[in-house]
């Protein structure tokens, strides 16, 4: 039997090791320990050494003990001590105690996530060979279990077609991260053709020789006025209805002149009120169906993130069809990640529906305002 532990497993357990192993003498003295009370001394800067307190006591022996503490106490205070060892002492107060040993656990865990960060890599898995009790490390190997998973994300429907732009707003819920909702809502009119992207080459600096090729935004051969788009989706098709195209930047221009630097007015305006009738949020917050349908998309997210490798080496045609089956919000993988797949979609092709190589191949285009 093979265990396999991925960077966040491995840093929990070592975090986990680390308080038991600091706890141990404290668990230890809870279980065998007798109390008695004890007299805290201050002592003076003369005879104080690594500790500020000297702390007496009478143990069950009858005979008197002494240990030195650092600790605010002063006068009376519970001691805990091993009766077969009495010279073993603490002070039994939270300080003392419990929290020294926190900070000091807490201390030790720096290193320890420095050390499994730069031991793992992202997608790199911890091997533990149970029989031969071998370790060794490399990418996570596809289990019974991942297959299962897979399926079960392949067969399964979404609850709810949740568009991209609705996935943005579960994901952060919040008016400051109003321009990813933008950025992800153009990229999605993009893809579906509704607006197009067309390079031209243009003077960039008075003081330029030459011409670059610059992206330039315009409807789209699918756009038509009359189609059942949402308030958000035709508001941002307006910008284009009176112009050729738009560069980037003038985009964004529009918008802030509109509804202001941070695009606040946007989110008050359109945004919140599409959301207030949104079946997925309730006083502007996700309610439980939508926290359902978030998780949706996330797991999938996350099962790509962590299965990459296989999925496109031994998968790609039902890895596809899971993409397709996530309405476009695949637009929230991580870059890194969809990079990857866009290669291996374009240069197996042939393997791929031509709906969904289209829209993968049509994927993180340069469409983003900031």
């Amino acid at each position: 039997m093979t265990l396999q532990i991925g960077r966040l497993k491995l840093f929990i357990i070592s975090v986990i090791v680390l308080f038991i192993i600091f706890f141990a003498p404290n668990l230890r003295m809870l279980m065998v320990g007798k109390q008695a009370q004890g007299t805290v001394f201050k002592l003076s800067a003369f005879t104080a050494g690594e500790h500020n307190s000297r702390v007496n006591f009478i143990a069950e022996d009858k005979k008197e003990y002494r240990f030195e503490v650092n600790s605010n106490v002063v006068g009376q205070s519970k001691v805990i001590y091993d009766p077969n060892n009495p010279e073993d002492a603490y002070l039994f107060n939270f300080m003392n105690f419990v929290l020294e040993k926190i900070i000091f656990s807490l201390l030790a865990a720096i290193p320890s996530t420095i050390f499994v960060f730069f031991f793992l890599k992202k997608n790199q898995y911890l091997f533990i060979n149970l029989k031969r009790f071998k370790v060794s490390k490399g990418l996570k190997k596809w289990t019974e279990s991942d297959e299962d998973a897979f399926k079960q994300l392949l067969n399964t429907p979404l609850t709810y077609p949740v568009q991209p732009f609705e996935y943005s707003y579960l994901h952060y819920h919040d008016s400051k991260f109003t321009n990813i909702l933008i950025n992800v809502t153009l990229q999605n009119l993009y893809i579906h053709k509704q607006i197009e992207i067309t390079n031209k080459l243009v003077q960039v600096n008075k003081t330029d020789d030459k011409q670059k090729p610059r992206p330039f935004v315009s409807l789209g051969p699918n756009y038509t006025p009359n189609n059942s788009l949402t308030t958000i989706e035709k508001e941002l098709l307006s910008l284009f209805e009176n112009s050729d195209s738009l560069r980037l930047h003038e985009i964004r221009i529009k918008l802030q002149q509109k509804f202001g630097p941070e695009f606040d007015k946007f989110h008050i305006e359109i945004v919140k009120p599409f959301i207030d009738q949104s079946t997925l949020f309730t006083q502007g917050k996700p309610n439980e169906f939508g926290k359902l349908v978030h998780s949706e998309i996330a797991s999938r997210i996350s099962f790509i993130d962590k299965h990459l490798d296989d999925l496109l080496h031994d998968h790609l045609v039902d890895f596809s069809k899971l993409l397709a089956t996530m309405n476009e919000c695949w637009l929230f993988i991580p870059t890194e990640t969809f990079d990857k797949i866009k290669a291996v979609i374009i240069q197996r092709k042939d393997e791929i529906p031509t709906d969904i190589l289209y829209k993968i191949g049509s994927g993180y285009a340069k469409i983003s305002i900031h």
